[in-house]
Formats: structure tokens, sequence, C-alpha cells
């Protein structure tokens, strides 16, 4: 796996935020997608999305997924779910893998080459959703706590 340090910034992401079977982390994709239509919302960017451990859950995680947009919006739904932010991860361990990928693997993964380069990581990993010619790519950033020098 090469992992090398990166960032990404997106100012205005329509989110929606869910625990879920880590298994079933694509559901939502497009429900987002269908509110960004139904809104007239213009998508700016791929989706993507953060994954945090819940305490006491093996196979379960919290997922916040991201639209990127090109404005800020407020969607009017019947679920509180839904919100606009902007996201900017500076510095981040980051990594891309093609084709289908476990997110625990992935997950631990990450965490082992921090902990083995001494270095200290937030709690979530964010998964960039790229599909690039009907060829799926997925990026992964763990964000630092501290710039590598």
């Amino acid at each position: 796996m090469k992992v090398e340090q990166g960032g990404f910034q997106f100012d205005y992401c329509l989110t929606y935020k869910r625990t879920e079977k880590i298994d079933n982390w694509f559901l939502p994709f497009e429900d987002l997608e269908k509110i960004a239509i139904i809104n007239d919302i213009y998508q700016t960017g791929p989706i993507f999305f953060s994954i945090k451990e819940v305490a006491g859950e093996k196979q379960y995680r919290e997922f916040k997924y991201y639209l990127p947009i090109n404005e800020q919006v407020e969607v009017k739904t019947e679920q509180d779910l839904f919100g606009c932010e902007s996201v900017k991860v500076e510095y981040a361990l980051k990594t891309r893998d093609i084709g289908n990928v476990n997110l625990q693997d992935m997950q631990e993964e990450m965490l082992n080459y921090a902990n083995e380069n001494q270095l200290e990581t937030e709690s979530e990993l964010y998964c960039v959703f790229l599909d690039v010619y009907n060829d799926i790519i997925f990026e992964f950033y763990a964000p630092l706590r501290n710039e590598v020098k």
C-alpha cells in the first residue's frame, strides 16, 4: 500500500449522516443524488464520506456522506439528517485503491501505518468515491492531528 501525505477541501457540501452496517456504505449515494436533483442543486465534485467506529459495535459504523455543490443551500426534507457544510482536511495520510474495498480492513491498515510511523490520526477516515469511465477508484484520507515535516 503506497501512502503519502495529502489533503482536500470542498467549500459547500450537502451532508447526510447515519449509522449503518459497514457493508452497506454505498446505500445513501442514490438518496443524496436524488435530493440534489429534486432541489435543483448543482453537484461540483465526487461523493465522499467519513467513517467512524461506533463504541461497542463491530459491524456498524457512523457514516457522514458529502455531496460537493456549487453554493450554500438549505434543504427542506421531512428528515433532520441533511445539512450543508464545508470540509477541509489539510494534513492526512492518503492512499488509493481500485475495485472492491473492505472498509474495515482499510481503516485498520491506515491506523497500523500511522502507528508504525509514530503518527497520530483523528478518529475518522474519509473515502472519496471516484467513478472514472466506469472504473471505480477509492481515495482514503486519514486526517493527522499534526502536520508531518
